[in-house]
């Protein structure tokens, strides 16, 4: 990430709050579509110039979905995971921060970061809780 990551949730007024509470519903829709998004057309629909601008906007939402975990006691898939580069077709590095530690992360061989990636994408698409997570996030009633 660059710069060191403050750990917050979505509940803020800081930019990156905002854009996160605006971007989790957006990454909803794609789980439930089962089609990652690009960094760059994540940051277009939420009216952003610069994509290398999500890293605290998506750590945010990571974190909300952490916090929910432990409320639940059960595991949310992180569903930031859907956001792509879309050169490589992979989440960036800042992953590693939500599956036991960047740096570990990084020192994994490509095709073990690739499994640990495709393992969480599955997850993430065979939610069936989505809507009961943005209900007690307080987003929508489905």
């Amino acid at each position: 990430m660059g710069t060191r990551w403050a750990g917050t949730t979505i509940y803020g007024n800081k930019l990156y709050q905002e854009r996160a509470r605006r971007a989790l519903p957006i990454l909803v829709r794609q789980a439930k579509a089962r089609q990652p998004i690009t960094y760059s057309d994540l940051a277009k629909e939420l009216g952003m110039a610069n994509p290398r601008n999500l890293n605290f906007v998506l750590g945010s939402v990571g974190e909300t979905l952490k916090a929910l975990s432990r409320k639940w006691n059960e595991e949310i898939p992180l569903i930031n995971m859907l956001v792509i580069n879309k050169m490589t077709g992979r989440p960036g590095t800042g992953i590693g921060l939500f599956v036991g530690g960047q740096e570990a992360f990084e020192k994994l061989p490509l095709r073990i970061q690739t499994a640990i990636v495709e393992g969480e994408l599955r997850k993430i698409y065979g939610y069936k809780k989505w809507n009961e997570v943005m209900n007690s996030l307080g987003f929508w009633n489905a």
